[in-house]
């Protein structure tokens, strides 16, 4: 199941009381997964039940006095969208089994109810209802990470254990903001035991349930799925509810994380943060003085109106040194570049356009592993005057992006970096950038998931025997886990069920 212990809750309705209590044995007997929370004996009886329970499944006669099944059906819909519904009959009557099926009923069984009869229903009702969980849990968890309300009532139902622990999982810096192309989300597989999301492929949000980590702690668990996923020469931003909470707390505490998230994530600097001691937190937060940019900016100005380039960019040089040893936030950083970038487009003249450049900083920021190569990649947006002259004619063609491609695809099992690829085809991280959004219309990364998913799932259908931690590492993953969340979210199939099909 998507999560250890989600049981679904039934209403048997029939105006037979051995047929009722023959069902609700067969149920209590062979499915553990389902819990009868009421019966009747009438269609009106049933759906006053349903509106005080809000079961996940109904079995209802369709002969019953004051309403029968299928105008039960019809009302209790309206009122409880997304209830399962099976029809039983003391015969057959294939009128009532088209009526049924147009109002979405799940399946028809004829009395008498005999558990081989009734066993294959109820496992199909199953498989339908942990598809429809998890999709729900899984929209639930995007909503509230995007700022959107959920009901308590939502995430109580959805969400069906007591207490919960929560971490978050950030590889490099934050997610992009403006740049074209959607990132794929990601989400966990319905068969993982706790929910997964991330608004990118660089992300992961952990909902675990308290009694799957045993005497486990929490922060151990999650060092070890770092070590697991964290890609060589990057840095980690991990935040996390070192004691577990109630399950009225998860859209709280998730939208808590997502603050720190942007409050703390610092270039270069990996970092794990137990937000139960926020208290210790406010002695870290730099406080940076709220004149110092302008001031800055200033001193700038009085350099370029010399024409002394030099010393400006000394001055940046001298300023991004200091923010680096007071390891100020990316936020920060981000909207300082901006600010200077601005400033540097208005003083030069450069005629690259603002979404352009927009982009190219944006890009910077993503895939910059050290302030050093922040800076450097800074620098080659900054300081371009000719740059664009010496690079266009060498590279802005189709043949030579074309070598990239092929380059990329011949060595997928490689971690792949954007900034060894810059080095060895000998061009800046933000050209280099700029070229897979011209003749791809997607980020580099947004480009190489893609061709590496194209390449696993040729792989599958060469060689069905493969395992899939063969496979995830023939196209350059080292945790099977990690990949498998990226392949569903890319597919909308987990491997193993692509590798049966």
């Amino acid at each position: 199941m998507g999560l250890i212990g989600n049981i679904y809750r039934v209403v048997v309705a029939d105006d037979e009381p051995m047929a009722v209590r023959g069902i609700c044995r067969i149920i209590e007997t062979h499915s553990p997964e389902f819990e009868v929370v009421g019966t009747a004996e009438n269609g009106q009886e049933a759906l006053e039940i349903i509106e005080k329970t809000l079961p996940d499944l109904v079995l209802t006669d369709i002969a019953m006095p004051l309403m029968n099944g299928l105008e039960l059906v019809r009302q209790a819909s309206t009122k409880v969208p997304d209830l399962c519904f099976v029809i039983i009959s003391g015969y057959q009557d294939f009128e009532y089994v088209r009526d049924a099926i147009r109002n979405g009923v799940l399946d028809y069984l004829t009395k008498p109810i005999v558990p081989s009869q009734m066993l294959p229903t109820m496992k199909n009702v199953e498989e339908k209802l942990r598809r429809f969980y998890y999709s729900r849990r899984n929209g639930i968890l995007r909503k509230i990470c995007m700022g959107e309300t959920v009901t308590q009532g939502e995430v109580c139902k959805f969400f069906p254990h007591k207490e919960f622990y929560a971490a978050l999982l950030r590889e490099n810096g934050l997610p992009r903001r403006y740049s074209p192309g959607r990132e794929t989300e990601l989400y966990g597989t319905i068969d993982e035991t706790y929910s997964v999301y991330g608004r990118d492929n660089m992300e992961e949000l952990f909902l675990i349930p308290k009694e799957m980590l045993g005497g486990q702690s929490l922060i151990d668990y999650m060092i070890k799925v770092e070590l697991r996923q964290k890609t060589e020469g990057s840095y980690t931003t991990l935040l996390y509810y070192g004691n577990a909470f109630s399950v009225s707390e998860i859209s709280g505490k998730i939208r808590d994380m997502y603050f720190w998230l942007n409050t703390l994530s610092t270039v270069g600097f990996s970092q794990a943060v137990d937000l139960d001691k926020k208290q210790l937190l406010s002695k870290r937060l730099p406080t940076p003085d709220t004149t110092e940019l302008s001031g800055l900016l200033q001193e700038l100005e009085q350099y370029a109106k010399m024409g002394r380039y030099d010393q400006l960019q000394k001055c940046i040089a001298k300023a991004f040194a200091q923010w680096e040893q007071e390891r100020r936030p990316q936020l920060w950083l981000e909207h300082s570049s901006r600010r200077i970038l601005n400033f540097i487009r208005m003083q030069t003249g450069d005629e690259e356009s603002l979404i352009e450049s927009e982009y190219q900083l944006e890009d910077i920021f993503y895939y910059a592993t050290s302030m050093e190569m922040l800076w450097n990649n800074l620098q080659s947006i900054l300081f371009r005057f000719g740059e664009r002259e010496k690079e266009k004619p060498k590279v802005d063609s189709p043949e030579f992006f074309g070598n990239i491609e092929k380059y990329l695809k011949e060595h997928l099992s490689e971690p792949l970096s954007l900034q060894e690829l810059s080095e060895l085809f000998a061009i800046s991280q933000a050209y280099m950038s700029k070229l897979f959004r011209k003749y791809t219309g997607q980020t580099y990364n947004q480009y190489l998931t893609g061709i590496r998913m194209e390449r696993a799932k040729q792989l599958m259908k060469e060689n069905s025997e493969l395992f899939v931690k063969d496979i995830a590492e023939m196209v350059g993953y080292r945790d099977q886990f990690y990949f498998s969340r990226i392949f569903h979210s890319y597919t909308g199939k987990c491997p193993a069920d692509y590798l049966n099909q």
